[in-house]
């Protein structure tokens, strides 16, 4: 008899909890996470006929050394947890209890959120000063100007003066084109409003949990 699974995309920026509270509805549901593709944003669950559904927890962790993250690794499942999706260069790990006498929260207090944040937003960081250097080298090959005047980045004649399946036509067929010579300067922009929306949420959440420990 085939599975039923679920199939889910959702980003989430920077919040565990969001992502906990997305997992522990299917989890109510009679559905158990099976797989996480972080790179895709996909979740995959899949019915679960047991009495117990395990809970999952999400850590995020870096590690410089295989050993280390060995040991994390086993650690965890020395407290009962089994890592089900996270590698030694993903950085966000998601682990499930090994059998319902496993004790429900990895992260017990405030403390442990806050530092857990306090990680999430130092890799933000990282990322957003990278987008910075990557800034200055495409300076000197693009007009940043273009930005503020979109409209520039398309080179069809009476494009914007066209309207109707003209335009439509006109605008659809040069994109790809707008996109294959800008391409460089598009991804730019996206890790810089991502990098900048984790960079602040993090800190915003970090902040938050160690506030509440005084």
């Amino acid at each position: 008899m085939e599975q039923d699974r679920r199939i889910k995309h959702k980003i989430f920026f920077v919040d565990i909890e969001k992502i906990q509270r997305f997992i522990d509805d299917y989890r109510e549901k009679g559905y158990k996470l099976e797989k996480v593709e972080t790179n895709w944003f996909k979740y995959t669950f899949v019915k679960c006929r047991d009495t117990f559904i395990p809970k999952v927890q999400i850590d995020y962790r870096t590690f410089s050394k295989k050993d280390e993250y060995e040991n994390y690794v086993a650690m965890y499942e020395d407290a009962g947890w089994k890592l089900i999706s996270g590698d030694f260069y993903s950085g966000t790990h998601f682990f499930e209890q090994i059998n319902e006498n496993t004790s429900e929260d990895i992260f017990s207090d405030k403390e442990s959120y806050s530092k857990l944040y306090g990680r999430l937003f130092k890799y933000a960081l990282f990322v957003f000063l990278i987008c910075i250097i990557w800034f200055f080298t495409l300076i000197k090959v693009y007009d940043f100007s273009m930005l503020t005047h979109p409209k520039d980045l398309f080179l069809t004649p009476g494009l914007w003066e066209a309207t109707g399946i003209r335009f439509l036509a006109g605008f659809l067929f040069e994109l790809p084109f707008v996109i294959w010579r800008n391409g460089a300067l598009i991804i730019w922009m996206a890790y810089f409003i991502i990098s900048l929306t984790c960079v602040i949420k993090s800190k915003m959440k970090e902040i938050k949990y160690s506030a509440n420990l005084n």
